[in-house]
């Protein structure tokens, strides 16, 4: 694997890491959606921030290695 295709990867493996231990001190429930009133609307799991961690290199993923 080249210098190239390491750094993704390193930068991946390491916010799963941060965000692993992260999780071990937030609350069970995260409010993710908050209407115009500030409340909270839409709960979810701590763990489903593990879930959305790869969105973003997956978009950087799909932009830069294009076939042209």
């Amino acid at each position: 694997m080249n210098k190239k295709k390491m750094i993704p990867a390193v930068l991946l493996a390491g916010t799963f890491v941060i965000l692993f231990g992260a999780t071990c001190f937030l609350p069970d429930r995260i409010p993710f959606h908050f209407d115009v009133n500030g409340t909270a609307g839409w709960y979810a799991s701590k763990y489903f921030l593990l879930l959305l961690t790869p969105v973003p290199y997956l978009i950087y993923h799909q932009f830069t290695h294009r076939k042209k």
